[in-house]
């Protein structure tokens, strides 16, 4: 078990809720996680996941190759504000994945009255300690892939939904019940930690001024996430606020521009209206189907390995 912090090892302090829980600490309050496997922790961070960055993903790379070949799986304990970022990043980093990696948390700390952190952490380690590969995120009873989940509440236990996928797998009376068969192979892991941080995404909303084009393209940022209207929409042609001039300039300069949407469901059509057509027109790359959250992990790995904007297009479409 690698522990990050986050409110599932929270105490109460005077300025609210702080990590103060350790590894150990959680085991020995969970006596009956014993029965599943045999536990080593390692107490990797212990911070508000709020303040989750490029150097703590290459940490965790880092401690699960490290341990890779030590262990039969893993349980992160992560806050659960970005814990589907740092699930999207691991499954985008990590390829031929042949163990499970498994992410949890919880809305309420351990030692709280009525928590969930019980059953999560129960849910996470029978996933991690079954014959299974990839990443995962285990909340609520659900078993999310770690690359198809977005948190949609702040506070109800139910956390994460899966987007524009099924989930993974549920917890059934002890045991998991996964949706797809997993067949063993012997290809080694490959860890990716070249991850660039300069890219932005800019939520679209009404009367937002193109010129911010500008501003991030001085600012060296390298690649922009659009999160656009509907199925990828920016203003166009018939607006004041006409976006495609901005955009091309951003291409031209060679800044990756990448349309997601603001609808957690359906993914990306820009083959739907004039506004998408243009822009894919001038070089702008869909996100598809890809959460938010997945599309900036692509993002930032592709542009980390210094891939150029074609083959940032060919990365972002072999999903």
């Amino acid at each position: 078990m690698i522990t990050t912090g986050g409110t599932i090892a929270c105490m109460p302090s005077e300025n609210g809720l702080v990590p103060g829980i350790s590894g150990n600490d959680i085991i020995s309050l969970m006596s009956e996680l014993k029965n599943i496997c045999t536990i080593d922790t390692f107490e990797l961070l212990n911070i508000d996941s709020s303040n989750i960055s490029k150097k703590h993903y290459v940490l965790m790379l880092d401690t699960l190759e490290k341990n890779y070949d030590l262990y039969d799986g893993f349980v992160i304990t992560h806050g659960t504000d970005t814990m589907a970022y740092s699930s999207s990043m691991l499954a985008c980093a990590i390829s031929s994945l042949n163990k499970p990696v498994v992410f949890t948390g919880s809305q309420l700390p351990l030692k709280a009255k009525a928590t969930d952190a019980y059953r999560n952490l129960y849910d996470a380690f029978l996933a991690a300690s079954d014959n299974v590969y990839g990443v995962f995120l285990a909340f609520n009873g659900d078993i999310h892939y770690g690359d198809s989940v977005k948190k949609v509440y702040s506070e109800n236990f139910t956390g994460f939904l899966s987007i524009n996928n099924k989930t993974a797998g549920k917890s059934d009376n002890n045991k998991i019940i996964w949706n797809k068969l997993y067949k063993n192979h012997n290809i080694k892991p490959v860890f990716n930690k070249n991850i660039s941080e300069k890219v932005f995404v800019l939520k679209m909303v009404p009367s937002l001024k193109p010129d911010i084009i500008d501003v991030l393209i001085n600012m060296g940022y390298k690649g922009i996430i659009i999160e656009g209207y509907g199925a990828g929409g920016v203003p166009t042609a018939d607006c004041e606020n006409n976006f495609i001039p901005a955009l091309q300039k951003a291409i031209e300069n060679n800044v990756a521009v990448v349309c997601a949407t603001q609808c957690l469901y359906d993914g990306v059509h820009l083959d739907k209206y004039p506004m998408g057509i243009i822009s894919e027109k001038y070089g702008a790359v869909s996100s598809k189907n890809m959460t938010l959250e997945k599309t900036l992990a692509k993002v930032m790995l592709g542009l980390g390995n210094n891939m150029d904007l074609k083959e940032l297009k060919k990365y972002l479409e072999n999903d």
